[in-house]
């Protein structure tokens, strides 16, 4: 039954990016020039095909935490399909609400997890969304609570994040059964290669495949940051009302964020960020 591969995040990690460089890497051999449809090899959690015939608005309304009820019953699903195994992206925490988890080790053969200095986070997030100031984005990176998102676009699609830290420890040390690696999103950038093989070695272990140095090379000439801030130029982005591919930059918080904001970060955050070397 083990089937589903998690790429997971808290949000404006570098998750939709990562998912870009894997969906060339597996699903197009062919090395056709790929464009955001290529994003479709890999859903997210919950895949939107499963919630109308599970799950009604109305018990949404009623609490957006009722999601969790179809947890296992969207993995079950899931798991029928033909695939030998399947990504997901997803921002949940590996978390368990009213005793109900997240997933577990029947469902999942492996965690991708990305984490990014939170500081840039709140910058990223504000950017993406407009109606979210930067303290907003602040209150909810370091929320003492969970807290849901609910699409406004599509009102079944709900994620249960938690706050930064929340959502990073979860999936650094949840289900321990499950093999797992943390990918920093600045070792993106300033280590690409090098990190996306790591990340294809740590796959090739669990699905027993050879390496193909050839098409890791190519599948990061395709999700080239510029390359996709050009796609994005003509085609809009389906999963984002604004503009996604932004700026991608690393450390852009030491201009634009307050010394009072840049405290309650690093005060909420301070042992993981130190654990990070974000500190």
């Amino acid at each position: 039954m083990k089937k589903i591969i998690w790429i997971s995040s808290y949000p404006k990690s570098g998750n939709t990016w990562t998912r870009y460089f894997l969906s060339n890497y597996f699903f197009n051999k062919q090395k056709i020039n790929s464009d955001f449809n290529i994003l479709n090899k890999i859903d997210k959690f919950p895949p939107y095909k499963f919630l109308p015939q599970l799950i009604s608005e109305d018990e949404i309304k009623e609490s957006a935490y009722n999601i969790s009820k179809y947890w296992t019953k969207i993995q079950l699903e899931i798991t029928k399909e033909n695939e030998d195994f399947i990504f997901l992206k997803n921002h949940n925490a590996l978390v368990s609400v009213e005793g109900r988890n997240l997933t577990d080790e029947r469902f999942s053969l492996a965690f991708i997890y990305l984490v990014r200095d939170p500081r840039d986070i709140a910058v990223s997030y504000s950017n993406f969304d407009k109606t979210l100031s930067v303290d907003k984005a602040i209150e909810r990176i370091t929320s003492e609570n969970l807290y849901c998102h609910v699409t406004k676009k599509l009102p079944l699609d709900v994620e249960v994040l938690g706050s930064w830290k929340f959502n990073y420890n979860s999936w650094k040390s949840g289900v321990a059964e499950v093999p797992r690696i943390i990918i920093k999103y600045e070792d993106l950038i300033n280590n690409t290669f090098e990190t996306k093989l790591k990340i294809i070695k740590f796959l090739s272990n669990i699905l027993n495949f050879k390496v193909d140095t050839n098409q890791i090379n190519y599948s990061i000439e395709q999700s080239d940051f510029k390359r996709l801030q050009g796609i994005e130029n003509n085609q809009k982005f389906h999963e984002s009302t604004n503009t996604f591919f932004n700026s991608g930059k690393i450390g852009q918080w030491k201009n634009i964020l307050s010394p009072k904001q840049i405290s309650r970060i690093e005060y909420f955050c301070k042992d993981e960020m130190e654990e990070l070397d974000y500190l």
